[in-house]
Parts: C-alpha cells; sequence; structure tokens
C-alpha cells in the first residue's frame, strides 16, 4: 500500500505502521481484520479499493448520495444497452454497466456497444443523448473504444499514477499506452465528432462510467445533464498476497485530454434532481432537457 497507493505521499507510515500492528495484535483470525483493513483504507482516503479474504470482502465505506427507487429499480432489471430515436430524430443511448475481465469480453462488449451506436448512426441523427444514469463501471475500455465513431481521435485520456499511462483509439483499438485491451470491426464509419451529444448522469454513475464521461470531457458540443456522479475516479490494480487473500488499491486518477485531473465526483453542466422516468423517457425531465439543448 505504500509504495502503490495513489495518496501513499499523504500518510505517515511510520505513526500509520504503529497503529494497526496494535490494533491487529490479539486477534486470532483474519476474518476479525475487518475494522484494522478499513482503518487502512480510510487513513488512505480509499473507498474504491477493497481486501478479499476466502469468501469475505473489507472495505472502506464513505458515507455515498443517496440513489433514487427508479435507478435501482431499472440497475436491478440488468436489460443491457438500449437504443431508441426520440422526437426531432435525436438518438438514444443508454450504456450500463460493463464488467469483465478477459480481452475476448472487452471486444464483445465494445462491438455491441458499436453495433448499437452504428444502429442510430446511420438514421441520420441530429443529436445523441448517451445516458449513463445506471452505469456503475466495470470496464471503460469497451465503453470508450464503442464509441469511437463520436471521438474520432487518438488520445481521449490519461491515468495519472507514478507515471502517466494514456488512453489511446487507434485502427479500431483500444490501448493503454502500447497494451491493447480491445478491438472491434465497425459496421459504420461517418463523421460524427461534432455530432451535439449530452451525457446523463446520476449518483450511481461510477468507476469507469467516470472515466466514460473524462474521455469525452473537451469534446465539442458535449454537455453533461442530470446530477453529479458517484466520485470513484480513481484507477483501481490488484495485488495478490497470497492463494488466500488479494487486495485492490487505488492508484491514480483519471486525466482528461486537456490536462484536467479528476479528483472527486464529476459535476453536471446543468443540474437537474427530478424523478427518472426510464419506462416514459419522453416525460423524463432530464431527456427533456437534453432534446432541448440538442435541437438548439
Amino acid at each position: 500500500m505504500r509504495k502503490n497507493s495513489v495518496n501513499s505521499n499523504k500518510v505517515d507510515w511510520t505513526l500509520l505502521r504503529k497503529n494497526v500492528m496494535l490494533k491487529a495484535a490479539n486477534l486470532s483470525s483474519p476474518y476479525q481484520l475487518g475494522d484494522v483493513i478499513r482503518y487502512l483504507f480510510r487513513s488512505l482516503d480509499d473507498f474504491h479499493g477493497a481486501f478479499f479474504y476466502r469468501d469475505s470482502v473489507f472495505k472502506y465505506n464513505r458515507k455515498e448520495s443517496p440513489i433514487s427507487d427508479s435507478i435501482k429499480n431499472e440497475w436491478n432489471k440488468r436489460s443491457g444497452i438500449k437504443t431508441g430515436i426520440l422526437k426531432d430524430n435525436i438518438g438514444y443511448l443508454r450504456i450500463p454497466s460493463m464488467p469483465g475481465g478477459s480481452k475476448s469480453t472487452f471486444d464483445s462488449l465494445a462491438q455491441n456497444l458499436n453495433d448499437s451506436l452504428c444502429s442510430l448512426l446511420t438514421q441520420h441523427i441530429k443529436g445523441i443523448i448517451v445516458d449513463l444514469r445506471i452505469n456503475g463501471g466495470g470496464a471503460m475500455y469497451p465503453m470508450i473504444l464503442g464509441l469511437e465513431q463520436l471521438l474520432q481521435r487518438e488520445a481521449v485520456g490519461s491515468f495519472l499514477m507514478k507515471t502517466e499511462s494514456k488512453w489511446f483509439l487507434k485502427d479500431h483499438n483500444f490501448y493503454i499506452d502500447t497494451t491493447k485491451l480491445a478491438s472491434i470491426a465497425p459496421k459504420c464509419w461517418t463523421a460524427t465528432a461534432r455530432l451535439p451529444m449530452v451525457m446523463l448522469t446520476s449518483p450511481a454513475t461510477g468507476s469507469s462510467g467516470e472515466f466514460l464521461i473524462i474521455a469525452f470531457k473537451g469534446r465539442p458540443n458535449t454537455i453533461i445533464i442530470g446530477n453529479s456522479t458517484a466520485g470513484y475516479v480513481t484507477a483501481n490494480q490488484g495485488f495478490k498476497i497470497n492463494d488466500e487473500a488479494f487486495l485492490n488499491l487505488s492508484v491514480g486518477y483519471g486525466k482528461d485530454r486537456n490536462g484536467k485531473t479528476y479528483f472527486k465526483a464529476i459535476r453536471p453542466d446543468i443540474s437537474i434532481s427530478s424523478p427518472d422516468k426510464f419506462n416514459d423517457l419522453e416525460n423524463d425531465r432530464k431527456i427533456l432537457a437534453a432534446a432541448k439543448w440538442l435541437t438548439k
């Protein structure tokens, strides 16, 4: 943790080690480590990391912004990507969380998303609403690559860690530095780098969902409408302790194409806190506000 934590330089490690050893001194089982691990993560202000021991997970839970029942209900449906054409020929694209652990999975997720985007772009939409209100994260690679026609540039962001690791789109592949993490074969290619675009956010929009937003920061004709995001804007890295224990640790922050680093929740350009109407988009206030901005 001392070597890799993104907030390592904010901690008095001599004092922290002393306090941790005192707290752990009389414990007889790793299952009793919960309070000690939470103290460690809290000291590092790391609410994105976690410690795994067999079937147990220990982490520091900060106070979270409330999430509405409408978002929870839609989240629980696990309904996947949704597309539609709204009034005035505005495209609608909902992107949920995208968990995955292998390149083949990332490829499949990215291709599915890109096919969904193409289904809208080929209808010559006048603008697009990208709905991230139930996107709690997972893998950012398929999300960013899946929207490459809307970005149409190579460098789209980076992780600011001990050294900087850049995010690239090239030849329909997503790279972090020189490592290829996802690939697609697009079924359409149109000049949409300036297509008017609104991203919808909620307190449930987190982690890789926030990195997706960061990749679009600085893009022309693009705004965010809704609520502040969850604030899980750190990159996590896993460290194996032994065959029974594993550590996830926040090791970096997201940085946009213009060099701005994000340390906290991303605020919307237009804040709207009305109920979310996923089953009645035509009367959803956030959708209506997005459509109004896009038609201008």
